[in-house]
């Protein structure tokens, strides 16, 4: 064991001192988070329109402060015009089926009320009075309880609604940030120069542009994955003869983007009205559904992030885990980021100065 670690102790301490590092950014961002959020957007999507900005200024010989401008308008302005094609589409729909819900709630309501009387009469001809007593105050129980579930989901719709405006101001603040920061880019990459070292900027160069080309790898990965889950859904909706199947394809695509909610979101209150209300045929067949999706995103996200993002997948699988149990779904998105953070650091041998090793003796490898 001993000789292990000596062989490997620079390695050791590598992965040691970056543990730290990842610790102490976490701590920082977990308190000052909230503070600094609309300047780190601001910084991100500055840098993402950056070579768009970069082509149209030194290319088309467009002034950079309006270059900035165009990018993030063309930028933004595509994002919200697919938002609306896709919405429209989805508005239409989804308003049919928003009428039929006050039918399938009657339905299920009278369903479970019949049931339940008809359950009462039958025990209370055969029951004691002792059991019947506390039959019943177990069902004021269950009623209380789901009184309260009915009150905190409507608590917490009314919470996500009155969110909504600070959402918009943190938008609003980081898009001019961004066109800020765009337009005097080289301005500040000047600054920053003078304040680092020619070694560090190099090295710095390079966790950048593999930073970057994990973030575009990231994006495609996960849009190939949600484009997956669309054809998937629809192809099994288009089967079982369900009508809307475009819409509620694309909502599971949309839901299937944000980790708190899931394709699950869609799929488990469906099967359980389908089963409750005695549409077995159906139910069975948005479950079988439902478990597909599942089972194939599990089995293709680790493979094809590791692919667009050059990284191993089993230390994909095994960091996206690792940054679950630590910091829930933000580790579970933040965790290829962190490892290829560290591929990148110890490409350019970032610690050797801090270990007090000679670079020069150990080049870094391409």
């Amino acid at each position: 064991m001993l000789d292990f670690i000596m062989k490997y102790r620079i390695q050791l301490i590598n992965f040691a001192l970056f543990l730290a590092a990842v610790f102490l950014i976490y701590l920082l961002l977990k308190w000052f988070l909230p503070f600094i959020l609309p300047l780190l957007i601001g910084i991100l999507v500055a840098l993402l329109i950056e070579p768009l900005v970069r082509f149209l200024h030194r290319t088309i010989r467009i002034p950079r402060w309006i270059s900035s401008l165009i990018a993030l308008l063309l930028v933004c302005g595509g994002g919200l015009a697919l938002l609306v094609v896709v919405s429209a589409k989805l508005v239409i729909e989804l308003a049919a089926l928003i009428r039929q819900i006050p039918d399938w709630v009657n339905y299920m309501v009278n369903r479970f009320y019949g049931d339940v009387m008809n359950w009462i009469i039958l025990y209370n001809n055969n029951l004691g009075e002792e059991l019947r007593t506390k039959i019943n105050q177990n069902l004021m129980t269950l009623g209380e309880s789901v009184g309260r579930i009915g009150v905190s989901i409507a608590q917490s719709a009314l919470q996500a609604i009155s969110s909504i405006p600070n959402l918009l101001v943190i938008l609003l603040l980081s898009l001019f940030i961004s066109y800020f920061i765009s337009k005097d880019f080289l301005h500040f990459k000047r600054k920053l120069r003078t304040f680092v070292s020619v070694d560090v900027r190099e090295k710095g160069q390079v966790v950048y542009g593999d930073l970057m080309a994990a973030i575009g790898g990231y994006i495609r990965g996960q849009t190939i994955l949600i484009t997956i889950t669309a054809v998937q859904v629809l192809a099994g909706l288009l089967i079982l003869r369900v009508p809307y199947a475009f819409s509620l394809a694309l909502l599971a695509a949309f839901l299937d983007i944000l980790p708190l909610l899931g394709t699950g979101t869609l799929f488990v209150p469906w099967i359980l009205f389908s089963l409750i209300s005695g549409d077995f045929k159906l139910g069975i067949g948005l479950l079988i559904l439902y478990g597909f999706v599942l089972v194939v995103r599990q089995l293709l996200e680790p493979r094809i992030l590791a692919g667009t993002l050059g990284v191993d997948p089993l230390s994909m699988i095994v960091v996206m885990y690792a940054g679950y149990t630590a910091a829930g779904f933000i580790g579970l998105l933040l965790a290829p980021f962190i490892l290829l953070t560290f591929q990148s650091l110890i490409k350019v041998q970032a610690f050797h100065a801090i270990l007090g090793v000679d670079c020069k003796k150990n080049p870094p490898s391409n």
